[in-house]
């Protein structure tokens, strides 16, 4: 039978207890530990690393947890006016003083309203931020007061990680600052012209993690690129591939360590040779290549598994490969990232072929349901 007494839990050292808290969500610790016993609570109370995360909250849990938590034993807060939590960030600010959350380390708004924002950001640039996300529906237009205010933070000389909407970054009236410290952002959308601005003035950028990335080259023949040496870790999602433009913007990112691309791919994409020729002439340090390309042309699949099982692939970078035909769909995908072959087992509605240049095997999947 369970020893149901919590003597046990509370035999530990108050600082083991608050590193047990570190992997716990702020519910769970301020709903329902706080509630075992006095001394437990006491314990709660002391506590001061809290992740504030307020997305997809009940509005029972919401006032609950403002009425126990202290502001400045908050390091980490997550606000959303999504459709889950319509008018969360007003309703914070009408219980809490934003200038009360001093210790802020990492700061998350998916806001709507552009007081709110405002408020909060205008706190922010007195934080230590290290971490900085804003996210906002594209169709609205930025206040010059939220551009000064992005701008200001991100001078100060924590901030490692932005996450925001390109159109903050390009937009007419955005100040980039002189000294940024920023290493990593991830952003929504992108040109190839948009990219390099980044790039530009950020001297400090090793990652770069683009969702939607336009590389229309043809539209922007007049912007001349130059190399930026300081971008280790590029990942690219949800674009439309071409070798000719790929050929052309890995210019801009000699240095790669890591590349990760995902999309819709012309048949170019598919030549392992002409990708071992991109890789040693412009990408000569990367160690780290995750890919998955898609194609409708089911006829390329059998150069594609020769092209790709060369020595440069096998052997000097040991890259397997892994070619997948949907035949329901007629869609060839190429692919080396693992957690995304585990997907489509789940994915396909129709039987799948899989072949691999891992041990020259070949491997057929049944269909799963």
């Amino acid at each position: 039978m369970l020893d149901k007494n919590p003597s046990s839990l509370l035999s530990l050292p108050v600082e083991l207890l608050h590193h047990i808290f570190d992997h716990l969500d702020v519910q769970t610790i301020l709903l329902a530990l706080s509630s075992v016993c006095t001394q437990l609570r006491s314990v709660v109370y002391t506590y001061e690393r809290y992740v504030l995360d307020l997305r997809s909250i009940s509005k029972n849990d919401f006032y609950h947890i403002c009425y126990f938590i202290r502001p400045i034993n908050v390091i980490s807060l997550i606000l959303s006016d999504n459709e889950d939590t319509p008018g969360q960030s007003k309703l914070f600010l009408s219980i809490f003083d934003i200038r009360q959350f001093i210790r802020l380390r990492s700061l998350a708004l998916f806001l709507n309203d552009d007081d709110n924002l405002d408020t909060i950001l205008n706190h922010a640039i007195n934080c230590s931020l290290n971490s900085l996300v804003i996210e906002r529906p594209c169709t609205q237009t930025h206040r010059n007061t939220t551009l000064n205010a992005l701008s200001s933070i991100m001078t100060k000389c924590s901030l490692r990680t932005l996450t925001c909407t390109i159109d903050l970054l390009s937009a007419d009236k955005f100040k980039w600052p002189l000294q940024c410290t920023v290493e990593h952002i991830i952003i929504d959308r992108c040109m190839r012209k948009q990219f390099c601005l980044i790039l530009d003035n950020l001297p400090n950028l090793r990652t770069i993690i683009i969702h939607n990335f336009n590389l229309d080259i043809n539209h922007e023949c007049n912007y001349t690129p130059t190399p930026h040496l300081q971008l280790t870790s590029l990942t690219m999602k949800q674009v439309f591939l071409s070798m000719d433009k790929l050929e052309s913007f890995f210019y801009c990112t000699p240095s790669l360590v890591h590349l990760r691309l995902e999309g819709s791919a012309d048949n170019n994409l598919f030549d392992g040779s002409r990708w071992e020729k991109l890789i040693r002439t412009k990408l000569p340090l990367l160690n780290h290549f995750e890919f998955c390309f898609r194609s409708q042309n089911s006829r390329i699949i059998k150069l594609s598994t020769v092209e790709f099982r060369t020595p440069f692939w096998l052997e000097e970078r040991r890259w397997p490969v892994n070619f997948i035909y949907d035949t329901s769909m007629e869609e060839l995908l190429v692919c080396s990232i693992p957690d995304f072959l585990e997907e489509l087992e789940y994915q396909f509605c129709g039987p799948t072929i899989v072949s691999t240049t891992m041990h020259n095997s070949t491997i057929t999947m049944a269909h799963v349901s």
